[in-house]
């Protein structure tokens, strides 16, 4: 009898693995390389380690350089690494995106990446990344495929302290511009017969807690506007529980493990997002396919921490400042 079904594990982690090199692949940049994020060079593995046979795939972040990729990569031997896009010009750095794919599991079947084109400008210290997104599609089972695209979008600021350089109205609209080039290029390089996944930090709030916002989900709406033209969900507020932060924990009580997955955080449905501490800035956005034969049903998605390896990354001590995201997609064939 031929299968009708398969399931296939995603996830989406913001690493902070970020150690900028003299050149590519060459020594950390003296004094700034060792400053901008604690412990790189020994967690670099103990992320490879951690995300070793909990998914099929995984979309990183902010794992900036070869070096670190590669660190993260030979802790999950089995695993093909698709880098993202690398640094270009001037920029000092690359995009961060990285995507680990067990093939075990799933078959890598096509790659693109798209450098933005838009951004912050030289009061913003991400404008000195590469940023942009990256498509990797792989075939689940012999059930159908999966688009999986990932990015990170600007944050704007955190250089020097000049005037405008904190100016969140100012970063929003970047990042919105960063957005519509994301949606462009999923519109082109999408296959319109499978389902879609948009992973990434997005750096807008789910809800803003800025004093001069009116309403605390305006950014968030003009995100979801433009991402719905796609039919894209966010499974967060579709099939999530509780408010779902994923970063910008300061205690280790803003993390309680849950108790039949320690390595994942305990997700509380009365939590109130207004009062809950972190925020909400890592997403899993999904679309079904527009032609095609496959349906695919998602799992309530999660978050993890991965506390307890010994060395901290986060203030509240996940092994990342940022949990990483995972679903469960089940793909049903129609026809």
């Amino acid at each position: 009898m031929t299968d009708t079904s398969a399931s296939v594990r995603v996830g989406f982690w913001n690493t902070w693995l970020l150690r900028p090199r003299v050149w590519p692949g060459g020594p950390v940049m003296p004094i700034l390389g060792e400053k901008l994020a604690p412990n790189v060079g020994l967690r670099a593995p103990l992320v490879g380690a951690a995300i070793r046979n909990r998914f099929d795939v995984i979309a990183l972040a902010e794992c900036f350089e070869a070096p670190e990729q590669q660190a993260v990569a030979a802790a999950w031997p089995e695993a093909t690494l698709v880098p993202g896009p690398q640094r270009r010009g001037l920029k000092l750095t690359g995009s961060g995106l990285a995507t680990l794919i067990d093939p075990s599991s799933v078959t890598l079947v096509h790659t693109a990446m798209h450098p933005y084109r838009t951004g912050g400008d030289l009061r913003d210290s991400d404008t000195f990344a590469t940023k942009g997104a990256l498509l990797t599609r792989v075939l689940v089972g012999e059930i159908g495929e999966i688009d999986l695209f990932s990015t990170h979008l600007i944050a704007g600021g955190d250089l020097l302290p000049v005037p405008g350089a904190e100016d969140t109205d100012r970063h929003h609209a970047a990042r919105l511009r960063q957005v519509d080039e994301l949606v462009s290029f999923m519109e082109r390089e999408r296959d319109p017969s499978n389902p879609m996944l948009l992973v990434g930090d997005l750096n807008i709030c789910a809800y803003d807690h800025h004093p001069g916002l009116t309403d605390p989900t305006d950014r968030y709406r003009d995100l979801a506007l433009r991402l719905e033209q796609l039919g894209l969900q966010d499974l967060w507020v579709a099939h999530g529980v509780g408010p779902g932060h994923s970063c910008t924990f300061t205690e280790p009580s803003d993390l309680p493990s849950d108790p039949d997955e320690p390595d994942q955080v305990i997700d509380d449905p009365t939590a109130n997002p207004a009062a809950t501490p972190g925020e909400r800035i890592d997403y899993l956005w999904l679309a079904q396919a527009t032609s095609g034969a496959t349906t695919v049903t998602p799992d309530r998605p999660r978050r993890w921490a991965f506390t307890g390896r010994g060395v901290r990354g986060g203030k509240a001590g996940s092994l990342s400042d940022h949990l990483a995201l995972s679903v469960t997609l089940h793909l049903q064939a129609t026809a």
